[in-house]
């Protein structure tokens, strides 16, 4: 835990006493998402802990994450997943998100997410079937998503696809989980992390602008294929 400095460690060790920990045998047994720990956490400025500096963040980096994903594994893997995940979509939100989104994540005020996995690619994550298409001043994305943590409970999504005219493995988007034509389509129960919100969300006809394109088109794998995260340990690097 040397990686967080004595004010954060503390942020975090009061934030797992009083709510996490707490709440983590309800959270698993009862699949529920736990709201209660991401919201503390956030006001704790843990949310925003890899956010620049810039936009009011902690500035820090993967070994701060590390850390605190790790500590939170220690009392609820759920939790400790959701916030890994958050991490993974915020290092790509550092590098090509708007400045608005970017903010509200550095003040813990929203939770983002990576969309990755779907049914057509299975494993093979770093190539999308999902779709996305120029229509009028809109882009169009299809997709069925097979696994996205914190799936209707996040505020946005790191979304991948295929380019849309580009050479390459996939794009990414940034993706309000409010957006019309997403729908969840089962809650998530299994075997541990029950409260992580794992579900599958499936596309249809989601609307986005051409300014939500995050980076390059058709040059997202590079970027995503370096955030991974199996709930206990964390790298995302872009």
């Amino acid at each position: 835990m040397t990686a967080l400095s004595s004010p954060q460690l503390d942020a975090l060790e009061t934030a797992i006493r009083d709510v996490v920990a707490p709440q983590a045998l309800e959270t698993d047994t009862q699949g529920r998402f736990p709201r209660a720990a991401v919201t503390a956490l956030g006001q704790a400025g843990l949310l925003g802990l890899v956010s620049a500096s810039s936009v009011g963040g902690a500035g820090g980096g993967l070994p701060q994450a590390r850390a605190v994903v790790e500590r939170l594994a220690q009392d609820c893997s759920s939790t400790a997943m959701v916030v890994c995940m958050h991490y993974c979509a915020t290092a790509v939100l550092e590098q090509f998100g708007p400045e608005a989104v970017r903010r509200e994540i550095a003040a813990g005020r929203h939770l983002s997410t990576l969309a990755f996995s779907e049914a057509e690619s299975r494993s093979h994550f770093w190539a999308p079937a999902s779709t996305a298409k120029v229509q009028g001043d809109q882009v169009v994305l299809d997709a069925r998503k097979s696994w996205v943590t914190s799936a209707a409970e996040a505020d946005s999504y790191v979304w991948s696809s295929q380019p849309l005219k580009a050479e390459g493995a996939s794009s990414l988007w940034l993706v309000s989980s409010k957006a019309a034509g997403l729908s969840v389509a089962s809650a998530f129960d299994g075997l541990g992390l029950r409260g992580n919100a794992s579900s599958p969300i499936t596309a249809q006809g989601v609307a986005v602008q051409a300014r939500d394109l995050l980076g390059e088109d058709g040059k997202g794998y590079p970027r995503r294929a370096r955030c991974q995260c199996d709930g206990t340990h964390f790298r995302c690097a872009v």
